[in-house]
């Protein structure tokens, strides 16, 4: 009650209040605003590791535990059992009880075969499968979910958001912040969403013109072409493994402009691109320019190629977020004249942040910055790594326009990884399938 949140002086929340029922609530909300603060609040974390809280917030005695944006970073131990296992030494749980609580998480998330990989080769969905599993197991009463499912394919998501609304049909309190509102229309109890400094609960009716909007904007028909010309990679039988065999291509061409990746979770799209940027080996023929990647001296090829990782901020070099830029001005392109990042710093709502810790912005935040420090850079091809995850409908236009913006002036090959395919189908030129081991260009 009376919550006020501040991590610096001006409050990032204030004089909040407000009830949270049993079942499954929603919390949505522009990038930056506040969710992924207000469920660390909930949750303990804060102010305890952060910031300044004054009011209080009532669990009622129950307990509550909380699945960050990023996954990775709750992670301590080697693979998903023995996560799950420090995670029930935490609590004290008997160690006899232990197998149950792992296959009660591991038949509701479908992790079994995931449950002695070690965590930190899975894909980013799923280590958000892994993340929730931890949840389950833990046996907790409130579950509060930042962007559970930013990194997850569209059947992983669809599949998980009906297990949490089956939790919530137990009496569990479901409390999931999200940019995307895909597949909550009918088992959404409360839809909650930040105004300002504070939060409001939206009627029925805000309810239903919200999702009616979202459904029309999915409603929307795209269509790819099929590539011509010359092409900047080519594959011919091409294997690439991680812990088992992700790729094995006969032949194919990749080609310029804008090419969209998609595919399930762990198929192999990330390693994919680790290969492409000598992270991870790989057998066969694999060129870029017509010469082996393998034989490219280390240095020059990374000149001329980049990726941006899926998480942003194992893209930071520094502290704040003007060194960050400062850095990436010592070796930028032509475009990016002090006029035009001082200008997409203001578009992107980052201006007012360039004193701030980049670790301490939202995922949102980081994203937009990571994308925008990127795109400063002198490289011919760029590897994009989820670059939508964490933001709201407007920040995505505003980062599609700057990409857009970039291309055109410099004519680079963008290669992106996305699920994300409605809000991508008109910015990109091709699409790559990634399914049984095979990369396919499809029409649709």
């Amino acid at each position: 009650m009376n919550v006020t949140f501040s991590y610096e002086k001006e409050p990032l929340i204030n004089q909040l209040n407000m009830n949270i029922a049993p079942g499954f609530n929603l919390l949505i909300g522009p990038t930056g605003c506040g969710k992924s603060t207000l469920l660390k609040i909930i949750a303990g974390l804060y102010p305890k590791y952060a910031g300044k809280l004054t009011g209080k917030i009532d669990l009622h005695g129950q307990k509550a535990a909380m699945m960050f944006q990023n996954a990775a970073e709750q992670f301590t131990m080697t693979t998903p059992r023995e996560e799950i296992i420090f995670a029930l030494e935490n609590l004290q749980i008997k160690a006899k009880d232990y197998d149950l609580h792992i296959k009660k998480a591991v038949e509701f998330t479908k992790i079994a075969d995931l449950l002695d990989q070690k965590i930190n080769t899975l894909s980013g969905g799923q280590q958000q499968h892994v993340a929730l599993a931890v949840l389950i197991a833990m046996d907790v009463d409130v579950f509060l979910l930042d962007e559970p499912f930013a990194s997850c394919d569209p059947n992983t998501r669809h599949f998980l958001i009906e297990k949490l609304a089956s939790l919530a049909e137990t009496g569990r309190t479901i409390i999931l912040s999200d940019h995307v509102l895909d597949d909550y229309e009918k088992i959404c109890d409360h839809l909650y969403q930040f105004e300002g400094k504070t939060v409001k609960e939206l009627s029925a009716n805000e309810k239903n013109k919200l999702f009616k909007q979202n459904k029309q904007f999915h409603e929307q028909s795209y269509s790819f072409a099929l590539p011509t010309g010359t092409p900047v990679f080519e594959l011919n039988k091409t294997q690439i493994k991680q812990n088992r065999l992700l790729l094995k291509q006969n032949k194919l061409k990749i080609y310029g402009k804008t090419t969209l990746i998609t595919g399930s979770n762990g198929v192999g799209k990330t390693s994919l691109f680790k290969a492409m940027t000598k992270m991870i080996p790989y057998k066969g023929n694999f060129t870029y320019l017509d010469n082996e990647i393998s034989k490219i001296k280390y240095r020059k090829y990374l000149s001329q190629i980049a990726q941006f990782f899926q998480k942003a901020s194992d893209q930071f070099l520094t502290v704040t977020v003007k060194d960050e830029i400062e850095l990436s001005k010592k070796d930028r392109n032509n475009f990016f004249t002090d006029a035009k990042i001082d200008e997409w710093l203001e578009k992107l709502q980052l201006k007012q942040h360039l004193d701030q810790v980049v670790y301490s912005l939202s995922g949102g935040q980081q994203k937009k910055l990571q994308i925008l420090l990127m795109l400063m850079t002198k490289h011919n091809v760029l590897l994009i790594d989820e670059p939508l995850s964490g933001l709201d409908h407007e920040s995505v236009d505003l980062v599609l326009q700057l990409m857009q913006e970039c291309q055109e002036k410099l004519q680079q090959t963008f290669l992106i990884i996305s699920h994300q395919i409605d809000a991508l189908a008109d910015f990109c030129d091709y699409r790559l399938v990634f399914a049984d081991q095979q990369l396919k260009y499809v029409e649709e």
